[in-house]
């Protein structure tokens, strides 16, 4: 398992508009083709993709990491973990949902 720990404090996401869209595309996509469960866990969530989608889950993590350094990341093969202090719990449940098609 390789954890990174969430290097400030503030809630607040530095990808451009357009990066913004395209990591979300990404996302859904995953969510869509590969998603075995989201659930809540205490700070935050956890998501389990499919064994053939961790390396598309491992690549958006590392987007997240650099845009979004307030989140702690426990990320162990097809499964990671999301979360934060305060405020950052209710921000990841909330940025990370699939979006009903």
């Amino acid at each position: 398992m390789e954890t990174y720990r969430a290097t400030s404090g503030t809630i607040v996401c530095t990808l451009t508009m357009d990066e913004l869209r395209d990591t979300r595309s990404a996302w859904q996509k995953l969510f869509r083709t590969a998603l075995m469960t989201r659930e809540e866990i205490p700070g935050g969530i956890r998501l389990v993709v499919n064994d053939g989608s961790a390396e598309a889950l491992r690549r958006l993590i590392e987007i997240e990491r650099d845009c979004c350094r307030w989140i702690t990341f426990e990320l162990d093969g097809p499964i990671v973990s999301m979360t934060a202090d305060g405020d950052g719990a209710s921000a990841i449940r909330s940025m990370w949902v699939v979006d009903e098609a």
